[in-house]
């Protein structure tokens, strides 16, 4: 007889804080990319919903801030490549893609409370 037994070990109740994608958009740490998907259409919808900052600082913004849409094109499908590898039943995938700069560079690419993902690199995880 099987004597294993289901033991919660938190319980909505343990819950002392939340941090949603939302706020952190707010507070300047992921960038929305429905953002530029809607200004430019060719971007295309993704499950990709989320990059951070300290990611599109390295060579997808412009000396404005304002987005660099082929560096960011070429972004979002080298993350494609790298998510496709992502088992069916997990929610988080690593990789690694070439930076606009040439250096190559490993990126995490987590779920969010949307159901959709966040790009990031693994000091952001």
């Amino acid at each position: 007889m099987d004597q294993t037994q289901n033991i919660e070990i938190f319980s909505k109740e343990d819950l002392v804080s939340t941090y949603l994608s939302s706020e952190a958009v707010e507070d300047g740490f992921i960038f929305d990319l429905d953002l530029v998907v809607k200004q430019s259409p060719p971007l295309g919808q993704f499950v990709l919903q989320y990059i951070t900052t300290n990611l599109l600082a390295k060579g997808y913004l412009n000396k404005d801030r304002t987005i660099n849409i082929p560096n960011l094109r070429d972004l979002l499908e080298q993350s494609l490549r790298v998510f496709r590898k992502k088992p069916a039943d997990d929610y988080f995938v690593s990789g690694v893609i070439e930076l606009p700069s040439g250096s190559k560079q490993k990126i995490f690419i987590a779920q969010n409370e949307s159901g959709r993902y966040t790009i990031m690199l693994p000091e952001d995880y």
